[in-house]
């Protein structure tokens, strides 16, 4: 359902302004560094973006008198390089600036080797029932913001607080996860017309200072892998990691999953119409069943299932149509026929009970 919705909505896609971004690609500026096991012995050699063509691209933004609106790295520096020192110097110098950060296996940050930078937790949520559809988080663990959303707060100047599942933004209240719009495709990034191809960095560093910062100024300046070694499978097709993070700051800069009173008035009808019916003995659809096939067990817990289910899937598709919002509609039907099956089974005790005391 996630799927079809999302791809009918897709067809008529908002694209935004190309010219509001630039995108900048480091999938073939590699440099080799000594690979390590884990007692420190060398054992061959690896591949890192080259830190030093890093080092003069930021230098440059730092320099130049008009700079770009914000500048995402989506790298992590976890391997040390003779470079590091000097590029860690440039990007403290840098304003508007984050970098990317990630979780281990532990759900832990792990920890880059550059330090006073701030840093984004650039992590997705994948859906846990049907492979490669993406969920995305606004805050991980209530305190951990994710790079998306940074990058909204700095840009317009606020801070965002986190209040159950929601958060409350300089747009409003939104939810905390949520199933992105997707405005820019990956056969976007690939195709030269559409206005959002990258840039090689190496490319982009053959041209006079001036000219590079004259691309860049007021734009939001994203580097990273789009072609290669961040690639991950979306609802769509597969993705590179910058692309999708990209779509995340568009959700949250197009107000896509912002709540409104609209949208709570329709869920609060919606949950206690389906409670009617799950804390009601029989409501009208299982009356029928019951008289055209009898008293037959298995098919009536199945049309009591499909009922809620059907319900609450038509809820979702009009809330995605309306406030583009999803509505995890499996697990709630399983819960409204739990609820449904407990209520019976009081209700029919009950009746035991007040029989008896005649």
């Amino acid at each position: 359902m996630i799927w079809v919705t999302s791809a009918i909505k897709l067809n008529s896609r908002e694209i935004p302004e190309s010219e509001d971004f630039f995108l900048i690609n480091i999938s073939y500026d590699q440099m080799l560094i000594d690979k390590f096991d884990d007692f420190g012995f060398p054992v061959g050699n690896q591949s890192i973006t080259d830190r030093e063509k890093l080092t003069r691209f930021v230098r440059i933004i730092r320099e130049s008198k008009e700079k770009p609106t914000y500048v995402f790295l989506d790298l992590f520096f976890e391997e040390p390089t003779a470079y590091d020192s000097a590029l860690n110097i440039e990007l403290q110098k840098l304003e508007n600036l984050v970098v990317s950060v990630h979780l281990d296996d532990e759900k832990k940050l792990r920890s880059p080797i550059m330090s006073n930078v701030k840093l984004g937790l650039s992590d997705y949520v994948i859906g846990n029932i049907f492979e490669g559809v993406y969920k995305f988080q606004l805050f991980f663990n209530d305190s951990l913001r994710l790079t998306p959303l940074i990058i909204h707060e700095d840009i317009y100047g606020y801070k965002s607080t986190k209040r159950g599942p929601f958060v409350k933004t300089i747009n409003g209240y939104t939810l905390n996860h949520f199933i992105m719009n997707y405005r820019v495709l990956q056969k976007d990034i690939e195709n030269q017309e559409a206005g959002f191809n990258p840039i090689n960095l190496g490319e982009l560093l053959v041209l006079p200072a001036e000219d590079i910062a004259d691309f860049l100024k007021n734009k939001i300046v994203i580097v990273g892998d789009f072609y290669e070694r961040d690639m991950h499978e979306s609802i769509f097709e597969i993705t590179a990691g910058p692309v999708i993070l990209l779509n995340a700051f568009l959700s949250i800069e197009n107000h896509d999953t912002v709540v409104n009173i609209f949208f709570i008035v329709i869920i609060l009808l919606v949950y206690f119409g389906v409670s009617y019916m799950a804390i009601y003995p029989e409501d009208l659809l299982e009356k029928f069943v019951r008289k055209k096939y009898g008293k037959i067990k298995w098919v009536g817990n199945l049309t009591s299932f499909m009922s809620f289910l059907i319900i609450l899937m038509m809820a979702s598709v009009l809330c995605y149509f309306l406030f583009n919002i999803h509505i995890n509609v499996f697990f709630l039907t399983i819960y409204i026929f739990i609820v449904e099956k407990i209520s019976n089974k009081i209700f029919k005790r009950s009746i035991k009970k007040a029989d008896a005391s005649e």
